[in-house]
């Protein structure tokens, strides 16, 4: 059973400061849910579906007041990013409940929804953009673009009541995007009086250990390629960009054609950056194969 961890910010404990509750995700990976409450208003960061759960409908949702009844006090869920453990559980919250995520992870999480066993295609009413203020009610919510394996990931700093909180989200630093976490790290957001950090990885290395790099992986992998006769084949999730990415520059260096299915084709057409590898005219060394019960599949829903 998760616990609940209520801590109000100011020493006082006043009411008109700001509090925030821990629902899910001290004692487990996933699950996450913070709600967080300041003049009368609250708001959600992310709403996860714990990793070792069954099925959705297996977790009750947090005891938060406009999650299953309608409370105008509830001004929104922020998702920090599209994985399931962070999302998890908003498909079961009131439809009308308003999201607020990357425009980007929005169209990742919408391509994939006709792919994966049940998906969400969530419909947001305000994007985070990195370093752009957005206004909820009382809440300052500040977001900080962040390397990790979901695309379009944040951190977010909350400001109310003249208390700010900073909440990392899901975080790294050996992605493809890791100068960001140095970034974060040399200039760190100022007058920050709680930070809620993940611990995914706290205790798995060693002092001096390290882990691999998106770069020391793409080398390792062109070796494995020039190593390998015939069809080398690679299990990665689609929604990992960064390790498709990996995956492509590596074939390319190996002389190879990286083959992907209309899963990952959609994935990576829907992330709109330009620089990401996608299956449309100028990118070389990449194709999709797609069965043909899977062609009619997808003409049946319009993909």
């Amino acid at each position: 059973m998760a616990r609940r961890l209520v801590v109000s910010i100011d020493p006082d404990m006043s009411q008109d400061g700001m509090r925030f509750c821990i629902h899910r995700g001290t004692r487990e990976i996933g699950g996450t849910c913070v709600e967080i409450q300041a003049a009368g208003f609250s708001i959600i960061l992310d709403l996860g579906l714990p990793l070792d759960a069954s099925a959705p409908d297996t977790v009750p949702l947090p005891g938060v007041r406009g999650l299953s009844e309608h409370d105008a006090k509830l001004l929104g869920i922020i998702l920090s990013h599209g994985h399931r453990d962070h999302w998890g559980l908003v498909p079961r919250a009131r439809p009308e409940t308003p999201i607020v995520m990357g425009r980007a992870a929005e169209s990742v999480m919408r391509a994939a929804s006709d792919f994966v066993p049940d998906g969400f295609a969530p419909k947001a009413t305000a994007y985070l953009t990195s370093g752009k203020r957005l206004q909820l009610g009382p809440f300052l919510v500040v977001p900080h673009l962040v390397d990790h394996s979901g695309f379009d990931a944040y951190a977010l700093e909350i400001e109310a009541q003249g208390r700010r909180l900073f909440y990392s989200g899901d975080l790294r630093a050996h992605g493809r995007k890791g100068k960001l976490f140095e970034f974060m790290v040399s200039h760190p957001p100022r007058g920050v009086d709680v930070m809620l950090m993940e611990g995914t990885t706290l205790g798995r290395l060693p002092d001096d250990g390290q882990f691999a790099s998106e770069d020391d992986l793409e080398g390792a992998f062109v070796e494995a390629f020039r190593a390998t006769r015939g069809m080398a084949l690679v299990a990665c999730s689609a929604q990992n960009i960064d390790r498709v990415v990996t995956v492509y520059r590596a074939a390319k260096r190996a002389g190879r054609t990286l083959i992907i299915d209309a899963y990952a084709a959609e994935v990576l057409k829907a992330t709109g950056h330009d620089s990401i590898p996608k299956p449309v005219k100028g990118w070389r060394n990449l194709a999709v194969f797609i069965p043909q019960a899977q062609r009619i599949q997808l003409k049946r829903k319009g993909i």
